[in-house]
């Protein structure tokens, strides 16, 4: 199985975990026929589409896979469970971002809170996966995880002196100081891939954060970018 990046910004957030049988997209920041053409058109085998929250940089095209009868995962929404098609070998489970008395760690445009929620995910061809993203901090601990996705937005030393933008970057977004304290504390000897998301186009640096990041963790670190794929199988580890 592979993880295909078609988009990790607020222009669009949008990936794929893909086997020969089985796909699971995760977020829906792009429109629907960009995950048709990585698919080859095969979209078959989409077993259904998981989002995080409601903003439109992760859930803007969700009625296009509501439309093309593709099950939707929104927990925001109140949704429990998940069902997908054709006997998937994906389960599943949300955890809230929040903080310990119940605060959203994610907010909107007009200062209220966004709920907001992450994702384990377990199949037999990669094991355990944490995604999570759009969150100041996440105080959940996963043992023996074996892949990342986890948000690195900015740098508390990159972000912008104008009042308005620095609010934006620092309110529900996670640094990558913070980003590392969660790969730190979260680092095993089965952790096989961390893949940074989300960067901020004016307030991070890619090469720097990889460089910060592996020295928390014993794997190979990337960065999110359109293109990017990773080989996300156990086996032949």
């Amino acid at each position: 199985m592979r993880l295909k990046v078609l988009g990790s910004s607020s222009a669009g957030n949008c990936y794929i975990l893909e086997s020969d049988a089985e796909a699971l997209i995760i977020e829906a920041g792009l429109p629907f026929k960009e995950v048709k053409i990585a698919l080859d058109f095969n979209i078959s085998k989409i077993v259904g589409l998981i989002c995080t929250h409601r903003h439109k940089d992760h859930s803007g095209f969700v009625a296009e896979y509501e439309r093309a009868g593709i099950p939707v995962f929104k927990p925001y929404d109140g949704m429990k469970d998940m069902d997908l098609q054709g006997g998937a070998g994906f389960i599943i489970q949300a955890f809230p971002n929040r903080d310990k008395d119940g605060k959203w760690l994610h907010g909107n445009g007009d200062g209220t809170e966004c709920p907001c929620y992450g994702f384990y995910v377990q199949h037999p061809d990669i094991g355990s996966l944490v995604y999570a993203t759009d969150a100041e901090y996440i105080r959940w601990r996963f043992k023996g995880i074996n892949h990342i996705l986890v948000e690195a937005n900015y740098s508390k030393d990159l972000v912008s002196d104008i009042p308005e933008k620095r609010r934006h970057v620092l309110t529900g977004h996670m640094e990558i100081g913070t980003t590392c304290e969660f790969l730190k504390a979260n680092n095993n000897s089965g952790l096989r891939n961390v893949i940074l998301l989300h960067l901020s186009g004016d307030s991070a640096d890619a090469g720097n954060f990889m460089v910060k990041a592996k020295k928390v963790v014993d794997c190979p670190v990337y960065v999110a970018r359109k293109g990017l794929e990773v080989d996300l199988r156990l086996v032949p580890f």
